[in-house]
């Protein structure tokens, strides 16, 4: 069954050399999904950072392997924030009872300024299904290049069916 998301998640986005990032604080996400087809989910986001500029992002997620209690996927696409770019992730999700999940993977992303700036996340983050319609997660970034800072974010999704 293809189905409809959209959520919101407010982040706070923490640098320890603030040389690097100048928009560090808090930034504001609201997104959108829809399911292409049972393995493919299309996601668009939008990010306003408090303290710098705004960020709008296109990507494709594709469901490489599941099994009843856990899944593989990889999501790659385009944002433009400071300049454009790519990104590319690799998740790992485990999901022991239908209520709760916990997801670990990697995050890679480029940006094609005057010098391209790789950046590497692991992306930890647990999930809550409060109800049909509703996905309630917390994540932390943890920063894994020079590039990268930390990222805390809170968000809940709305699945409409």
């Amino acid at each position: 069954m293809r189905s409809f998301s959209v959520g919101l998640a407010p982040s706070y986005h923490m640098d320890r050399n603030v040389i690097l990032f100048d928009a560090g604080g808090m930034a504001f996400f609201a997104h959108a999904g829809y399911g292409l087809q049972y393995a493919v989910d299309l996601n668009l986001k939008y990010g306003y950072f408090v303290n710098g500029t705004d960020y709008a992002s296109v990507d494709l997620q594709y469901l490489l392997h599941e099994t009843r209690q856990s899944y593989f996927s990889v999501i790659a696409g385009l944002h433009r924030w400071d300049a454009y770019g790519f990104d590319l992730t690799g998740i790992y999700t485990y999901a022991p009872r239908y209520w709760v999940n916990f997801t670990v993977g990697v995050d890679m992303d480029l940006s094609f300024a005057k010098q391209v700036n790789p950046r590497f996340w692991v992306p930890l983050n647990v999930g809550f299904n409060a109800n049909e319609v509703m996905f309630v997660y917390l994540e932390y970034n943890l920063p894994v290049s020079e590039r990268a800072w930390d990222i805390v974010a809170l968000g809940v999704n709305f699945i409409i069916r």
